[in-house]
């Protein structure tokens, strides 16, 4: 084994070990891994330019990870290297990485390759090897599949999303933020186990104490809600903005909305309309909605109710309900930039109702030659 081979592995052990950290080096590759799948845009790039700079100093891991990331769509600018220098970080490390899978068996390996190869018997050797990014992935993939197969028969579906129950406490008994956060998803959800709103917030709070953005944002919904603990906008709307503050889509998505009614913190419509744009462009479907209902009304912004519709359809495309129902009031009205069509009106209504897990909705399109979206 060489030299960098080996330092390499010891990294490698101790990254998928969970352990703190013992350099800057180790720990933003524990931070960029974690907060890429944790929706921490903020943190994202910023650990992504710690392990830029040592990737172009030429350590494996760092260039094989670079490599991996930089040609995601939601890639830091920090990430983004030519074609050239990517087939060149791949050379000089991928070699390293499979002999470490191969070899050695170690299981951060097997999940940076199963990402170069989209390969799922790779991702669940890794996770058969406690690694908690590939924990976090595979539990995901099997409550996706159970909750998404309509021939799926009752017993099977609650045995698969036991399985995936399984994998989030296993990454949440590692200490691992995205463990927890699934995990408080799943009691919250009734997923793999009857639902649990208390056990819920508890795994929230772990997440939330390590900075998970999106546990902080549910955090939020308690005290907006008053589910669990006692209501209180004031706190709620306090969780709201630190989420925003790490760039999270929903955590931006509910500060915008406590600002635009006023709920536990002052009212500031621009604020939110800027807010909402933020998290609209980031892909958040509830998002391109408000904004779009901010154009359209002229609430933080000038009235634009042409440029609304756009944000309509965008929103409408990924299956948001309320989308589909602006959508139908702007061909009923003419505006949006829509022409008056009352029965493209009533298309995009029974759309709406189809989104909303409307069987009869869902087969009148079918009938009548008309897509869901």
């Amino acid at each position: 084994m060489t030299k960098r081979l080996s330092a390499v592995l010891g990294l490698l052990l101790f990254v998928a070990q969970g352990g703190f950290a013992a350099s800057p080096a180790h720990e933003a590759i524990l931070r960029l891994l974690n907060s890429r799948a944790g929706g921490s845009p903020r943190e994202y790039a910023d650990a992504v330019g710690q392990v830029a700079k040592d990737a172009a100093e030429g350590r494996p891991l760092q260039q094989f990870i670079i490599a991996m990331v930089s040609r995601e769509p939601d890639a830091p600018r920090e990430a983004r290297i030519s074609d050239e220098t990517r087939d060149l970080y791949l050379e000089q490390s991928r070699d390293k990485i499979r002999a470490l899978a191969e070899t050695k068996s170690n299981p951060l390996a097997w999940y940076l390759l199963s990402l170069e190869n989209n390969d799922r018997t790779m991702l669940k050797k890794a996770a058969e090897g406690d690694n908690v990014q590939a924990l976090n992935a595979w539990g995901t993939i099997i409550l996706t599949e159970a909750l998404t197969n309509p021939g799926l028969e009752q017993d099977r579906m609650e045995a698969e999303l036991t399985k995936g129950l399984e994998c989030f406490k296993k990454a949440a008994a590692a200490n691992d933020a995205n463990g927890f956060y699934n995990l408080g998803m799943c009691y919250h959800r009734g997923y793999g186990a009857p639902p649990n709103p208390p056990k819920a917030l508890e795994c929230f709070r772990k997440a939330a104490e390590a900075n998970h953005p999106e546990a902080i944002n549910n955090l939020g919904g308690f005290y907006r809600d008053g589910e669990v603990v006692e209501k209180d906008l004031v706190r709620a709307a306090r969780y709201f903005k630190k989420s925003a503050d790490f760039l999270n889509a929903y955590g931006q998505l509910n500060y915008a909305l406590a600002l635009q009614r006023g709920e536990g913190v002052e009212k500031d419509p621009e604020a939110a309309a800027e807010l909402l744009r933020d998290a609209a462009d980031k892909g958040n479907a509830e998002a391109m909605n408000a904004y779009g209902m901010c154009l359209f009304f002229g609430d933080g912004v000038p009235k634009d109710d042409v440029a609304a519709g756009v944000w309509y359809r965008r929103s409408a495309a990924k299956g948001f309900p309320p989308a589909m129902d602006n959508l139908a009031t702007c061909c009923d009205l003419g505006v949006g930039g829509e022409k008056k069509d009352p029965a493209k009106a009533t298309v995009w209504k029974v759309r709406a109702q189809a989104a909303r897990g409307d069987r009869n909705a869902i087969a009148w399109l079918s009938q009548n030659g008309h897509s869901l979206r």
